[in-house]
């Protein structure tokens, strides 16, 4: 197979980036002390190449812990929703707890205490409001 200087530009992306087999390495490598201008053209694409690789690297990628921290984070959400479901149903219906007596039914705490009623509802609001932004937090994260 006779490899000329395109099939060595091609693999130059690889053979630079350091992921080549030991093959392309060689091949690339044996090509460079053929053609002298190829090898002046790899030397200069990896200088290039190292320098943004630096920059890459100062910008700081995802850490190892990446994945782990967001899979963290959102369980933490998720319980957070559960939760804030489970008291906004209860801050809603508190107010209508009723008893049966004399054959009707008696709301206990909207007829008795309408501010403590007004309060409730008013905390029911505020985590129901909670609650939709974390479910809306999550639908955009596409969970």
């Amino acid at each position: 197979m006779n490899v000329t200087q395109n099939v060595v530009k091609d693999l130059l992306p690889v053979y630079l980036s350091g992921e080549a087999s030991s093959d392309t390495q060689e091949l690339v490598e044996e090509f460079m002390r053929r053609d002298p201008e190829i090898a002046i053209a790899v030397e200069s694409q990896k200088r290039e190449f190292e320098s943004q690789r630096d920059l890459l690297e100062a910008a700081g990628g995802p850490s190892a812990d990446h994945e782990l921290r967001t899979l963290t984070q959102t369980r933490s959400l998720m319980e957070r929703q559960k939760w804030s479901m489970a008291i906004a149903l209860m801050l809603t219906g508190f107010p209508l707890s009723f008893v049966f007596g004399d054959g009707h039914l008696i709301f206990m705490i909207a007829r008795d205490e309408p501010l403590l009623a007004a309060a409730s509802w008013l905390g029911a609001a505020v985590v129901w409001i909670q609650y939709a932004a974390s479910r809306r937090r999550l639908r955009k994260a596409g969970l």
